[in-house]
């Protein structure tokens, strides 16, 4: 049955979803989906719901559901791969989110993101790079992406392509004290001991309980931080 927009269960459902009452929404729209069975929409709506409410594997039943009616829907993909996410199913998530990025759409550049993060988090180093350069590309004035690339690149020992996408971050994050670490990091890499002295210095001074700039600045200065 084609979903009735002027049925009153529809348009009570509809309006405790608009102003946030997930609580209220919920039975209404599980009383619509069995009304009407092959509405992706009252589906849609059920799985944000859910998802609202914390009902993660209700969640992802309803958006299962959703694509196995309209597999095309890039959107509801990648709320799919965000469940998962959250969950901890990262290999399930990572599926959806690759799936996302091959069918391009406005959710493509986040879906990146999530790829590089779950790559990075399994230690697929040169995937999870990919990710990443794919969301700096796609969301050039979202520099998160410049946090794990840096990360990627300090592992790599490229010092100096570190630095460059620290200066981005820390122009716009100066007080983001893992950045100043990570920027001595790359000048002690260089054996530019003046500037890590600097960096260590500004993130001990942003995080004072950072032990690791305390044992950098006590090697390379002979003075011990207590």
């Amino acid at each position: 049955m084609e979903l009735n927009q002027t049925d009153p269960a529809y348009v009570e459902a509809l309006n405790l979803y608009l102003t946030g009452d997930w609580a209220g929404a919920e039975p209404k729209l599980v009383q619509l989906a069995d009304t009407y069975p092959g509405s992706t929409f009252v589906r849609l709506l059920l799985g944000n719901t859910y998802y609202s409410l914390g009902k993660l594997n209700e969640s992802v039943d309803a958006y299962r559901s959703v694509l196995q009616m309209s597999p095309e829907l890039a959107a509801v993909r990648y709320k799919l791969g965000v469940c998962y996410y959250r969950m901890g199913r990262l290999l399930a998530a990572l599926e959806q989110f690759e799936q996302v990025r091959a069918g391009g759409g406005q959710s493509h550049a986040m879906a990146g993101y999530f790829v590089g993060l779950i790559n990075f988090f399994l230690g697929n180093n040169e995937d999870a790079a990919i990710g990443f350069e794919e969301l700096k590309g796609q969301s050039s004035e979202s520099l998160i992406a410049n946090f794990y690339l840096a990360q990627l690149k300090l592992q790599d020992k490229d010092y100096l392509g570190a630095l460059e996408l620290l200066r981005e971050l820390v122009e716009q994050s100066p007080d983001f004290a893992e950045v100043h670490y990570m920027m001595g990091t790359a000048h002690y890499g260089l054996r530019d001991n003046n500037q890590a002295i600097q960096c260590f210095r500004r993130a001990l001074e942003l995080n004072p309980q950072d032990d690791r700039a305390k044992t950098k600045l006590t090697l390379l200065t002979d003075v011990q931080f207590a």
